[in-house]
């Protein structure tokens, strides 16, 4: 059983033609109990990435869906629970 999926998953930042694409298109399923890491060069979305994972940011478009709920049809206050309830995270210095 997948416990985490994203489709099509993107943020972009700016408007016009001054645009950053962020996160583009990433689509990938992890399996409950598999261990995963992100890794790329600075400035290739990682961070970007993990706040959209966390439902700490929403994406431009696309979809994460975390033990097969789509994150981002909850109401924020619905989404503060579920991040406080299933999402841990550690920012590092």
């Amino acid at each position: 059983m997948d416990i985490l999926t994203t489709k099509n998953l993107c943020k972009t930042y700016g408007k016009g033609e001054i645009k950053v694409e962020a996160v583009k298109n990433v689509s990938f399923s992890v399996a409950k109990g598999q261990f995963v890491a992100i890794v790329g060069p600075s400035g290739s979305g990682k961070s970007t990435l993990l706040h959209l994972l966390g439902a700490l940011d929403t994406p431009t478009s696309g979809k994460v869906f975390l033990d097969g709920k789509d994150i981002f049809i909850m109401k924020e206050k619905e989404l503060s629970v579920f991040r406080r309830r299933n999402i841990g995270f550690i920012f590092q210095a």
